[in-house]
Order: structure tokens, then C-alpha cells, then sequence
């Protein structure tokens, strides 16, 4: 039988071992999350690790006024995350034989002024194509966006330099609404989102239940920013409105292999010099390879990001932006999950 001073001592010796472990990660996350609230954090924070959720947890209000807090089944504008789910269409629509993204933009769009004329389809999933001067075109309807893009000015040749743009991304939603013979909304949400694992998947011009107010105030202030008039060009760039949970189930439906092929797969994570097919796969400040994407519009930001060689997903979205919360969320979120320093 041990002797009861015997273990008492065993017990007092490794305090300062036990003192000295780290937190497991949920409780870590719990912590730094509530420093981000008293901020004005408003959102949702989810964390998988090899397939299993380790943290899930939603902070501030859908809606102010009536003291509606957001739930992790909370909807939000994913701003630019819409736009790999507008690559995957594209690509879905080569595997049908519907077009090839070598075609150059005029035979889809019509003739536009050189040297756009020389663009491609590929040129525009690289944000190479230059098609536009500046992220957006005027328009009200994708005839009249359409025509913009056929007149404006060139700023480069199609392929020689990087410039991220939204109608680039709205320039891919119309030739998916033209190939395909259905809207944009229709055509993304069927081929798809709800293969990828979705039970229902909504856009900006829809009506969406459970969507948060976005926000561009202090918390104190019950205003929701107001719904600014959007250009058509912005299909396609933004406006997929989903929970945080089901943009994890798109993308894990996405890279599955049940929505796209093996050789489809390999264009959209292809490792492009810059952000290719909605995606920018690279490495990150520790050598870790990483897929993510983010941005945001005035009132929501999103990012997501997956590391493969972990097995860990991380994705937030947010709807107030009074502060800009993403580089330092991000760093502590992953310091925290991947257990590394990360550079300011």
C-alpha cells in the first residue's frame, strides 16, 4: 500500500511541472476571445483539427437594436470568399464541356478593345487579365457591366501583371450565367455548393434567413450600416451568404473530390505566384504550407485558413468592422492552435 506522505510529496513535486504546461488549446481560445469581445468583437470563431471541431463559439449581436446575439448558425456576408465557389463553377463548367478556360473572354462577352481581346478565362481566375481600371464598373445589369469591361481602358497586356479586382470575378459570373443558361446564384448554389455538403445556400439579392446586420459602429450604437446600391459586376467577387459552419462544409465538400475532379482540384490549389482560382496557397512566415482567403466589405470581413499538413482549419467572420480586427486575430488564433509565434 503507498504510503499517503509518499504520494502527498509526488503530488507537491510536479505543481510546478503541471504550472508550466501550456493550456490546451479551447481553453487558450476561450481566453483570447474574450479579450476580442470586450473589444467589440462580433462574429464567429471555428477551429477543426483532423476532422473533429474543437472550438466553436459566437460573440456580439446579429442585430443591436432588438438584442438578437449571434449563434454559431449565424449567417454572414463572406464578402471575397465568394470567389472560390465562382472558380469552382468555372471549372465545373470545363469538366462539362461547357468552355475551356484558355478561351479568350470575346467569345463569350463579344468583342472587346485590344489588347483585352487577348485575355482568357485563366487570365481572369489569376486576377491577370486586367480587364478593368480599378475593382469595380459601373452597372445595373450585366449587360450594362458587360459593356464596361469591353471599353475601358487596358492597363497591361492579359498575363504580365497581378492586379486583384472584383470585376474580374463578376466578368467569371456572367459567362457562368451565358454557358450555363441560369443565373449565377442558380448555377453556383446546384453544381456547387449543395454537393459540396450544403443543405441551403443563399446570396446577397435573396432573402436570408438568420443574417446578421453588418455593422461599421461602436457596439453602443444600434444603427446597422446601410445597405449601400451594389454595381451587377459585384456577382461573382461577393455575396454568398452562409454560416461559418457551412462555409467548413463547402470547402471540405469542395476539396473532397465530390464536386470536382482530381485534375480540377490541381488548378484551384495549384500554388500560384499570387492568388489564383479564389485561393492563395503559399507558405507561411514558419514554412507551414497554408491555404486561405479573406477580405471583407464595409460592415463583414471572413477568413479562412487551412493547414494541410496539421490538419487544422481555422475560420472566423465578423459583422462590425468599427475596428479592424484581422492581422492580430488571425496571429493569436494560430499562435494559440498551432502552439507557434507568429510574426506581428
Amino acid at each position: 500500500m503507498l504510503n499517503p506522505a509518499v504520494v502527498c510529496l509526488v503530488l507537491l513535486s510536479a505543481l510546478p511541472l503541471l504550472a508550466q504546461a501550456p493550456a490546451p488549446p479551447p481553453v487558450r481560445l476561450q481566453a483570447i476571445m474574450r479579450d476580442f469581445e470586450a473589444e467589440g468583437f462580433s462574429g464567429v470563431v471555428l477551429v477543426e483539427r483532423r476532422g473533429t471541431l474543437e472550438f466553436l463559439q459566437a460573440y456580439g449581436y446579429a442585430d443591436r437594436r432588438r438584442k438578437i446575439r449571434n449563434i454559431p448558425n449565424t449567417r454572414f456576408e463572406m464578402a471575397s470568399l465568394t470567389k472560390p465557389f465562382t472558380a469552382a463553377a468555372i471549372l465545373k463548367l470545363q469538366e462539362q464541356g461547357k468552355l475551356r478556360t484558355s478561351d479568350r473572354l470575346d467569345r463569350y462577352i463579344g468583342p472587346i478593345n485590344p489588347p483585352k481581346n487577348l485575355a482568357t478565362i485563366h487570365h481572369l481566375a489569376l486576377h491577370r487579365a486586367l480587364v478593368a481600371r480599378g475593382a469595380e464598373l459601373p452597372g445595373d445589369s450585366r449587360e450594362a457591366f458587360l459593356q464596361g469591361v469591353r471599353t475601358s481602358p487596358a492597363e497591361s497586356k492579359p498575363g504580365d501583371q497581378y492586379r486583384y479586382t472584383n470585376a474580374g470575378y463578376g466578368v467569371l459570373a456572367a459567362i457562368i450565367e451565358i454557358v450555363s443558361g441560369t443565373s449565377y446564384n442558380d448555377y453556383v448554389r446546384q453544381a456547387i455548393l449543395l454537393p459540396s455538403g450544403l443543405r441551403e445556400a443563399y446570396f446577397r439579392d435573396e432573402k436570408v434567413p438568420g443574417l446578421a446586420f453588418g455593422y461599421q459602429t461602436p457596439p453602443d450604437n444600434p444603427e446597422p450600416a446601410p445597405n449601400a446600391p451594389l454595381a451587377w459586376g459585384s456577382h461573382g467577387a461577393g455575396g454568398l451568404m452562409i454560416s461559418v459552419p457551412d462555409l467548413l462544409t463547402a470547402f471540405k465538400g469542395l476539396r473532397s473530390g465530390k464536386v470536382l475532379s482530381k485534375a480540377s482540384l490541381e488548378i484551384m490549389f495549384h500554388p500560384w505566384p499570387e492568388e489564383g482560382y479564389g485561393w492563395h496557397v503559399r507558405k507561411d512566415a514558419g514554412g507551414r504550407r497554408l491555404i486561405e482567403k479573406s477580405r471583407g466589405h464595409p460592415s463583414y470581413a471572413s477568413h479562412l485558413l487551412h493547414y494541410p499538413d496539421d490538419q487544422v482549419t481555422i475560420i472566423w467572420a465578423t459583422n462590425s468592422l468599427h475596428k479592424r480586427f484581422r492581422a492580430d486575430l488571425n496571429r493569436r488564433l494560430c499562435e494559440a492552435v498551432l502552439g507557434v509565434t507568429v510574426p506581428k
